[in-house]
């Protein structure tokens, strides 16, 4: 498919149409099926690996920037369940996924995006390139939950928005493999780090920064009422907000499927 761009002739749409095209001539020949802004593929049957295309958020009015959102989803991970939903849908979108981040953050540690302000060609093949170099041996290597379980800690920058879960996560892998024993001492493994942090917060306190004049409304665990603080300078100061909404998700989480806690809250 041939394209002629003059500067500012095309509407962002347009851009993302040329630079989707360019990335998924390319990506095709390696299993990638395209859905509308996502390019999706299997990989060990139902492991979802994606690459998608946001063109600017609107929400926040910000607009002419792409975004590539890029995804693995292992569904046992998504539906917190050692027994998956079937059928299988045809895609995923990145949001479904279990390990996530953004292609500019990745390539660049800067999550700043792509002006489409600029030749889309151009764009079209720094975002093949980037995807190429960073992207796909990443795919390749996390291509099995055999793999995710021994390599997902090797590419900390990849799993930007979900690390913190990794033990979970872990546990939830175990747990459909019919491996419980693993599956219970991952599981409290990840329990016990959230009880200890939420013990630290219920004695000191969690450190929040603000700037000078700044306000926030939070329930004080300590004096049982919900107060207004407001930052007299920039700087750090310590709410005693610590909650306890996530433990009691994973007791609840941990009964229905049917792993024993050890120490409980």
């Amino acid at each position: 498919m041939i394209f002629s761009f003059k500067r500012n002739s095309l509407d962002s749409k347009e851009s993302v149409d040329i630079i989707e095209s360019i990335v998924y001539a390319q990506l095709k020949p390696l299993g990638f099926r395209k859905h509308g802004r996502t390019l999706h593929r299997f990989s060990d049957g139902d492991i979802s690996q994606v690459v998608n295309f946001q063109n600017g958020c609107p929400q926040k009015q910000i607009y002419n920037i792409l975004w590539v959102n890029l995804g693995i989803r292992i569904p046992e991970c998504t539906e917190r369940s050692f027994s998956i939903s079937q059928p299988l849908k045809k895609y995923y979108h990145d949001y479904d996924c279990t390990i996530r981040t953004e292609l500019s953050s990745f390539a660049s540690h800067k999550n700043t995006g792509y002006s489409l302000k600029q030749d889309p060609h151009k764009i079209g093949n720094t975002v093949l390139s980037d995807l190429q170099k960073y992207v796909l041996p990443v795919f390749d290597t996390l291509n099995s939950r055999e793999a995710i379980l021994h390599h997902r800690k090797d590419y900390p920058d990849f799993d930007e928005y979900n690390h913190h879960l990794r033990l979970l996560e872990e546990a939830m892998i175990y747990g459909r493999a019919g491996n419980t024993d693993k599956a219970t001492a991952c599981f409290n493994r990840y329990y016990q780090k959230v009880l200890q942090k939420y013990n630290d917060e219920l004695a000191h306190g969690s450190r929040t920064y603000m700037r000078k004049g700044q306000s926030t409304v939070y329930y004080n665990v300590r004096t049982k009422r919900t107060e207004t603080v407001t930052a007299e300078r920039n700087g750090y100061i310590t709410l005693y907000d610590a909650s306890d909404s996530h433990l009691k998700y994973l007791e609840k989480l941990a009964e229905r499927l049917n792993i024993a806690l050890s120490g409980r809250l």
